[in-house]
C-alpha cells in the first residue's frame, strides 16, 4: 500500500523518485521552525525544514554595511530579552551576546501636522507603566501560551483603551503606547489579552534594563548557524504544495517544490510541525479539516513593513510618530512608526504600519513622503532617503474578536496539537517575541511532540 500511495503521488505531481523520509517535517523556518529544528537534532530525531525564502530567520533581518568599515544593522528583530533560553541558544552556536540599552535619545513628533509632541512627565509615566504591572502579575498564565482560564476573565476581553481608562493607565501612554503601535491602528480596540501578550513583564524590564543582541551587532548569526548546522535538511526558496495527513500506515506525505518551476520532491514523516502564520491563505496545500479551516479562519492581522534607507544629516536620535491630538497618540497608517538610529550614523531604521497590505512602490512613497515631513518638522536639510533594504512581516500579529476568545476560540485551537500528525508553534500561539517563542516552542517540544513518537506504531 506505501509503494502504491508513492507511486500515484508521483504520477499526479510528477515529483522526483528520490523520498525523504524523516521524523518531523518543519514548515517555516523563522524562530519558531528554526529552535524546532535545531532542539529536535539535539534529541536524536531527524529533520527536514521547508522555508520559502532563500534564508532561515523569519523576522529576523540584517542589512551588510558596504561602506569601510561597515556595521550590521539589523532591521527586524533588533534585539532579545536577556533570557536564559536566548542565552542558551546563542551559546549552543558558539555566538558571544552584549548587553545594550533600549532605544537611544527618542523624540514623539506628529509628522503629518507638522509639530513636535511634548512628553508627559516622567514620574506620571513611572507610575502608570506600574500599574500596568500590577495589572500584568494578576494573570502569570499569560507568560506561555494561550491557555485561559474558563470564564476568560473579563479584563483581558475589555477593549484596551477601556482598559486603560479603567486602570488609570493614560501616563503610560508614550513608552507603552510606542512600543505597541505595530498592533496596528485600532488597537485600543483590540482585546487586553493581546496588548498583555505583546507588552508583557520580560518586555517591560528589557525597556528599563536592557536587551541583549549577537556580540557582532549581526543577529542573523544564528540562524546563519543553523543553516550550516542543518545542511541539506533546510529546504530554502521552498514551498509546500500538497500534505496527506490521513494515510492508514502512520506515515504524512509533504510535496514541495524548490522555486516556482523546480522538480516537486516527496517527504514521508512521522510528524508535521507547522510554524508560519495558520491563515487560510498559507494552509491553502493542506488538507484542512471543518475544524481546521473554521478555527483558522477567524484570523485577523495586521501588516507591517521593516526597511533600512541612508540620509546623511539627519541627527543620531530616534524619532516617533505620533498624533497630538489622538487621545492614544497613533500615527496616521499607513505611515511610519518608528525612525530610529543605529550603529552606522547614516543608516536609520524604518518601522511602517498599514492596515492593508503594501507594494514595494506604495511603501517607499509612503516612507518618503513622511521622512519629507519630519524634514519640515525639524527645520533641518538633511538627504533625501535611500531606500537599501525592505522586509514584509505581514500577516502580522493574527488575533480573533473578544466574543470568540469569550466562547473558548483559544480551547479549541489548543485541542489541534497532534490531531493529524500535526503541531503547530510561532506567533499566533504566542506573541511577536522571539524569546517567547523559543519558550512556547520548547514546551511544545516537551510535553506534546516528543510523548506522540511513543503512542505510534508505523506499518
Amino acid at each position: 500500500m506505501q509503494f502504491t500511495m508513492k507511486t500515484a503521488i508521483d504520477t499526479t505531481l510528477g515529483v522526483s523518485s528520490k523520498v525523504i523520509t524523516r521524523d518531523v517535517c518543519i514548515i517555516g523556518g523563522g524562530a519558531a521552525g528554526t529552535y524546532a529544528a535545531i532542539r529536535l537534532r539535539q534529541m536524536n530525531k531527524d529533520v527536514v525544514v521547508v522555508e520559502k525564502e532563500p534564508c532561515l530567520g523569519g523576522h529576523t533581518m540584517t542589512y551588510s554595511d558596504s561602506e569601510p568599515g561597515g556595521k550590521a544593522v539589523n532591521y527586524g528583530v533588533r534585539y532579545f530579552q536577556n533570557l536564559s533560553t536566548v542565552r542558551s541558544f546563542f551559546a549552543y552556536f558558539g555566538i558571544p551576546l552584549e548587553r545594550l540599552p533600549f532605544g537611544n535619545d527618542r523624540e514623539m513628533f506628529d509628522f503629518r501636522a507638522g509639530k513636535k509632541i511634548s512628553p508627559v512627565s516622567q514620574s506620571d509615566a513611572d507610575a502608570a507603566t506600574g500599574r500596568y504591572v500590577a495589572q500584568l502579575n494578576r494573570y502569570p498564565y499569560l507568560k506561555g501560551g494561550f491557555e485561559l482560564p474558563e470564564p476568560v476573565p473579563e479584563d483581558l476581553l475589555l477593549p484596551f483603551g477601556q482598559f486603560m481608562a479603567k486602570h488609570n493607565l493614560w501616563a503610560s501612554i508614550d513608552e507603552l503606547g510606542a512600543f505597541i503601535n505595530p498592533l496596528g491602528d485600532d488597537w485600543p480596540q483590540l482585546p487586553t489579552l493581546y496588548v498583555m501578550k505583546y507588552a508583557n513583564l520580560t518586555v517591560l524590564e528589557g525597556m528599563r534594563s536592557g536587551f541583549v543582541r549577537s556580540g557582532d551587532h549581526n543577529n542573523s548569526a544564528i540562524y546563519s548557524a543553523a543553516e550550516r548546522e542543518l545542511g541539506e535538511d533546510a529546504l530554502l526558496s521552498s514551498s509546500v504544495v500538497a500534505v496527506d495527513r490521513d494515510r492508514n500506515d502512520g506515515w504524512s506525505l509533504v510535496t514541495v517544490r524548490k522555486a516556482e518551476n523546480g522538480k516537486p520532491r516527496l517527504i514521508r514523516v512521522r510528524r508535521i510541525i507547522v510554524a508560519i502564520p495558520p491563515k487560510l491563505e498559507n494552509m491553502r496545500c493542506f488538507d484542512l479539516g471543518s475544524d481546521e479551516c473554521r478555527l483558522f479562519g477567524q484570523f485577523q492581522n495586521t501588516y507591517l513593513y521593516t526597511m533600512v534607507v541612508g540620509i546623511k544629516g539627519l541627527p543620531v536620535k530616534d524619532y516617533a510618530n505620533r498624533v497630538a491630538d489622538d487621545p492614544f497618540k497613533r500615527p496616521r497608517l499607513p505611515g511610519i512608526l518608528f525612525l530610529a538610529s543605529t550603529d552606522a550614523p547614516h543608516l536609520k531604521t524604518v518601522q511602517v504600519g498599514s492596515t492593508t497590505s503594501l507594494s514595494e512602490e506604495e511603501l517607499k512613497r509612503v516612507v518618503f513622503e513622511d521622512i519629507l515631513r519630519l524634514r519640515q518638522c525639524l527645520g533641518i536639510n538633511f538627504s533625501n532617503p535611500e531606500f537599501l533594504a525592505i522586509a514584509d512581516h505581514s500577516p502580522y500579529q493574527l488575533t480573533v474578536s473578544a466574543d470568540a476568545i469569550k466562547k473558548g476560540f483559544y480551547r479549541e485551537i489548543n485541542t489541534l496539537q497532534g490531531i493529524r500528525h500535526t503541531f503547530y508553534t510561532g506567533a499566533a500561539f504566542e506573541s511577536h517575541n522571539t524569546p517567547q517563542v523559543w519558550d512556547f516552542t520548547e514546551d511544545l517540544l516537551q510535553k506534546f511532540v516528543l510523548p506522540s513518537f511513543e503512542q505510534t506504531v508505523l506499518t
